[in-house]
């Protein structure tokens, strides 16, 4: 923005408008009253004075909800459990956006199971469903950003084997043809992941077939800037807002612009940087605590740190705080490593931790090892930030054999994502190379895909991943005892801790109403049987008993080009298997999942409830855990001596086909 052109503008105007009420304000003739002067009184919030000057408490943030959306879908690949009557006006929507689209004029030669079917015809077909999809987008997220959709049947019994086709999503509440249509802001696609464990606390009442989510399957096409909006009207303090926030975020690799643009006297768009992509909400708490005033830096870190002493009850504003004055500030972070207070002390070293201090590790390495469960899985996410060399790598990788599920599963997320960062530099130094000597190389987004797709299992984090069948990625992680982790959100994860034999024999496993069949009389073959959601056809196969190898199988697409066995199920699919196997006691793994999150979040989007106040961290995700049913030495049952845990044990189904 040119605020010098605007500011003499504003200018000229006052001047003119200063005249007219000069003249105006003449006496007649007859004479008159005067005028009498207006008086704006600013607007002064009620803060701590240790936060005055800080943008947050001179301006409010908007459009920084997490934003619904929703939209009629059309899903694919049933096995006869759609095609029921539809509501006129739902019929009516989806024909029209149908006939919009293109799809199902009575073409032929598209090669689909709907080929040569009108829009109408389609719609009644049982393999086709319509389905009400929702969404609650992260505030900020840039054009091209995905996020998890949830979808509900509005005509089918069972929606597993689905496909979803494109379908746009609009802000708010969809409406049906005749209503009025909200902007499309964003649009959603892909495979529908069916929960097989049901809702928390009833996941051995069966499987909810008619809700799902397509993970990752959503994208913005139209992106919603963040607006910072003052208090009081001033040109002046725009400009210094403006320029405290760039001086805080200089523009990056990926970046689309400057983080802060100014509009008006009161109005700042705000677009979260390229490295806080995933992390928005961190991004607008630290914009919110940046001091406007950039003068003297070391004495606001030095008042900020004196005041986590003094007002332990702001620890967290004065964390953010002091993280926003940046590097500068380490000198007194420092000082409150081993402060002996819990409160500021995990303050200093969250700030420290965030800043990428070094000297931060060997204090959070004592609290990863002796402090209180929450305490613990807050210092290992934190060492997973760090970039202070191989003893964080052992430090978090003595934390994967623990007992405790919330701290295993958070030191493999914390090594993991710095497995990421490690194959990341790996690839940006190839790029450059490759930019060196004028050759296309990968975009800093495209790098960052392609890092998180594959990981060498030969590194100090020991996490290996591969992608399998182009469905989910398979992280391999050889320590401690067996357990399956499923992750039912972002990317689609299947991770397998622990060494040695996984599986059980003798066995018999069935699954998806028998349509899976799973025999092993001797320890030696494991005979399959598995007829796909949309063929009457069945597969059958002999394989190994090794989890690892069967968990590829499951998902592997024969092909004249790969043409290894495979049965060419999806990731629910997959994960239903393994779900089946256990309750069956077909395998000696515990079995944890992350609690999905994604209703929680679009219930805040519906009541405009803060993204900073959603759960950001690996170690706020809740966990259910599913104990192998032989495994009668170790209680599933929580201590009611030791505070609630994130997890949720879950018994397996009282009868086994073992038994």
């Amino acid at each position: 923005m040119v605020w010098h052109s605007k500011t003499r503008r504003t200018a000229a105007l006052a001047a003119a408008a200063a005249s007219l009420a000069l003249l105006g304000g003449l006496p007649a003739c007859g004479g008159g009253e005067k005028p009498t002067a207006r008086s704006v009184t600013p607007v002064v919030r009620d803060v701590s004075p240790l936060l005055r000057g800080t943008i947050g408490a001179e301006a409010t943030f908007r459009n920084v909800e997490p934003m619904l959306v929703s939209g009629y879908g059309l899903v694919v690949g049933l096995n006869g459990t759609g095609g029921d009557v539809l509501p006129d006006s739902i019929m009516a929507t989806m024909e029209r956006e149908m006939g919009l689209k293109g799809i199902g004029k009575a073409q032929t030669g598209t090669g689909t199971a709907v080929d040569g079917m009108t829009p109408r015809q389609m719609l009644r077909d049982p393999n086709v469903a319509v389905v009400f999809v929702q969404a609650a987008i992260p505030p900020g997220a840039p054009e091209g950003a995905d996020f998890d959709v949830y979808v509900r049947a509005i005509n089918a019994t069972s929606l597993e084997g689905g496909q979803l086709w494109t379908t746009d999503l609009r802000l708010g509440v969809a409406q049906p043809f005749g209503g009025r249509q909200s902007r499309s802001i964003a649009r959603s696609r892909g495979p529908i992941f069916i929960n097989p464990f049901a809702e928390a606390g009833k996941e051995q009442q069966g499987v909810m077939r008619t809700v799902g989510r397509v993970l990752g399957g959503g994208e913005v096409t139209q992106p919603l800037g963040i607006e910072l909006v003052l208090d009081n009207t001033s040109w002046q303090r725009a400009r210094s807002i403006v320029s405290a926030i760039n001086s805080r975020f200089p523009e990056g690799p990926g970046d689309d612009g400057p983080t802060a643009r100014g509009r008006t006297g009161s109005s700042i768009e705000l677009r979260v940087p390229n490295r806080y992509r995933n992390e928005p909400a961190a991004f607008l708490d630290l914009v919110k605590h940046i001091r406007i005033s950039s003068v003297a830096p070391e004495e606001t870190a030095r008042r900020f740190a004196e005041g986590l002493k003094s007002e332990p009850a702001l620890a967290n504003e004065l964390s953010w705080c002091l993280e926003a004055v940046g590097t500068k500030a380490l000198p007194f972070l420092r000082d409150l490593y081993d402060y002996p207070e819990v409160f500021p002390r995990l303050a200093a070293l969250k700030a420290g931790a965030r800043l990428n201090d070094p000297l931060a590790a060997t204090p959070l390495i004592k609290l990863a090892r002796t402090g209180q469960a929450s305490v613990r899985t807050d210092a290992i996410t934190l060492l997973g930030r760090l970039d202070a060399g191989p003893s964080i790598d052992l430090a978090l990788r003595e934390f994967l054999g623990e007992e405790d599920l919330t701290v295993r599963i958070a030191a493999y997320e914390a090594l993991a994502g710095r497995a990421e960062r490690l194959q990341l530099a790996r690839l940006s130094a190839r790029a450059a190379r490759l930019r060196e000597r004028n050759l296309p190389a990968p975009t800093p987004t495209h790098l960052q895909v392609l890092a998180e797709q594959a990981l060498p299992g030969n590194t100090m984090q020991g996490v290996e991943r591969t992608p399998v069948a182009g469905k989910f990625l398979f992280d391999r992680v050889p320590v401690g005892s067996p357990l399956i982790y499923i992750t039912q959100q972002g990317q689609p994860r299947i991770v397998l801790f622990g060494e040695g034999d996984m599986v059980r024999t003798p066995m018999v496993v069935s699954g998806f109403g028998d349509r899976l069949m799973m025999v092993a009389d001797d320890p030696g073959a494991v005979r399959v049987l598995y007829r796909p959601q949309t063929s009457d056809r069945a597969t059958t196969l002999t394989i190994r008993p090794n989890l690892e190898e069967m968990i590829r199988i499951f998902a592997h697409d024969t092909t004249p080009e790969d043409p290894r066995p495979g049965l060419g199920m999806s990731y629910s699919e997959v994960v239903g298997t393994l779900y089946s196997m256990q309750q069956a006691s077909a395998t000696r793994a515990d079995f944890a999942t992350e609690r999905e999150r994604l209703l929680a979040e679009l219930q805040a989007a519906s009541q405009n409830i803060q993204v900073a106040d959603r759960p950001e961290r690996p170690e706020d995700r809740d966990l259910v855990l599913i104990k192998p049913e032989s495994d009668p030495t170790r209680p599933i049952a929580p201590d009611p001596a030791t505070p609630t845990p994130k997890i949720v044990p879950i018994e397996p189904l009282p009868e086994s086909k073992n038994n």
